[in-house]
């Protein structure tokens, strides 16, 4: 099947390619750099025998947040080889040219058409290949297998909806999975679902979550800087709706201005996923009659008259969880969902809220319950009383913030453990 795979790929270049040299127009990184989707990549210079070359794959910005960490120690740990960075998405481009500044190459990932992927594999040379949790490419990895070059996958995760699709396909998966010389997965659960499919159990080890790992740390002192930039009372207490999808900011609103009776000075930040939806969320807002202040408009304003602060502006969100006082995660309250990063808000010792579909981030959510930080909510009334019951509870959010930060430190050594598996390779 992977052959003809392959055959299909080659006829496809001749529509595939001026597809999508006209899509990329759209894109701000993407015409720029043109020539890496169809192989011709920028490293094809002669390399000192003894150095290694690691190509890491990060398909957007969220893989590349997660890779960090482990390529910053493989960096340390061996300065003498080269990195490159691959990623799909402009947000994964800008991220790793602020958060990698030192990686040898950085680079869109070539198309999967047998002409493109051999091309960027010959110029590249590369001694390991290591997937960064999604982005499975089935021509790129065989060909990877044929060159013999061990691809490593690294954070991997298997959600419900992806598992019944795998089933469905289970021969083709299977062997697919098969040619990675290693699955580091996320979870037991994970691990689970590709045993079940067939994949060799020796390929397959449980590693934990980078998340954890590239959590950061604000200062009081930093904390009330951003509590000051944000324009809100020093008096007043938070709640976090962050990462909101469609169907969601609804809810939300009528919650809070139900809340509001109850906490006069209770101030809601309301942090749509997509920034291009700022728009429509302020028209709901309004349509409420709810008084708020977009976080693009406050530049050139003081006060802190509003009810609540739509964030429509790009990379504030990490400070605004420093501050509040608990946070309800989007994309999980109305289908199909699947759920945003839940760890991020329990990095500064807050409680976290979310719906029920979290399957892309299960077994954080499972964690979290258990541990009594993180309480899922199914209705609109279930997600006031979570957040009525905590806000009248200030110490029992107190007690949390330290229990919160030894789950973060619990989990943490992901990235760790991931670059000494790949030093281990390199070295055999």
């Amino acid at each position: 099947m992977i052959y003809l795979y392959h055959l299909i790929s080659i006829l496809a270049c001749l529509i595939v390619a001026p597809c999508f040299s006209l899509f990329s127009f759209l894109s701000r990184d993407k015409w720029r750099r043109l020539k890496d989707h169809f192989g011709f990549v920028p490293l094809d210079d002669v390399r000192d025998k003894a150095q290694k070359t690691i190509w890491f794959h990060a398909l957007s910005l969220g893989e590349v947040v997660g890779a960090t960490p482990a390529i910053r120690l493989i960096r340390k740990d061996r300065p003498q080889d080269r990195i490159v960075v691959s990623v799909t998405t402009d947000s994964g481009f800008e991220a790793a040219k602020r958060k990698l500044p030192d990686i040898d190459v950085l680079m869109f990932h070539p198309l999967d058409c047998l002409p493109f992927t051999w091309s960027a594999i010959q110029r590249i040379q590369p001694d390991i290949f290591v997937l960064v949790d999604t982005g499975f490419w089935p021509g790129f990895i065989h060909l990877l297998q044929l060159k013999g070059v061990p691809a490593l996958l690294f954070n991997g995760r298997i959600s419900s909806r992806s598992m019944r699709k795998y089933k469905i396909f289970g021969a083709f998966f299977s062997q697919l999975f098969n040619w990675f010389t290693m699955l580091c997965m996320q979870n037991p659960h994970s691990r689970n679902g590709l045993e079940s499919i067939g994949v060799d159990k020796s390929r397959l080890m449980v590693i934990g979550d980078p998340k954890f790992d590239t959590l950061p740390t604000l200062t009081k002192e930093k904390q009330d800087k951003v509590r000051q930039k944000l324009r809100i009372a020093p008096l007043s207490m938070i709640w976090v709706a962050g990462s909101t999808h469609e169907g969601e900011e609804e809810v939300i609103l009528d919650v809070h201005a139900r809340l509001k009776e109850q906490f006069g000075n209770l101030t809601l930040v309301l942090a749509p996923r997509r920034l291009e939806r700022s728009f429509h969320t302020a028209r709901i807002i309004m349509s409420k009659g709810i008084s708020f202040v977009r976080r693009s408009d406050q530049w050139d304003k003081d006060g802190y008259d509003f009810s609540v602060l739509l964030l429509d502006t790009m990379g504030e969100l990490a400070e605004v969880y420093s501050i509040c006082d608990l946070a309800f995660v989007g994309n999980s309250f109305v289908t199909p969902g699947g759920g945003h990063n839940l760890i991020e808000p329990v990095a500064y010792g807050k409680p976290v809220l979310f719906g029920p579909y979290v399957e892309n981030n299960q077994h954080n959510a499972d964690a979290l319950i258990e541990s009594g930080l993180g309480i899922k909510v199914s209705t609109a009334d279930e997600l006031e009383a979570a957040v009525r019951h905590w806000l009248s509870e200030r110490t029992e959010l107190a007690r949390l913030e330290g229990k919160a930060k030894g789950f973060v430190l619990h989990h943490q050594g992901a990235s760790r453990r991931m670059a000494d598996i790949i030093d281990d390779q390199l070295k055999d």
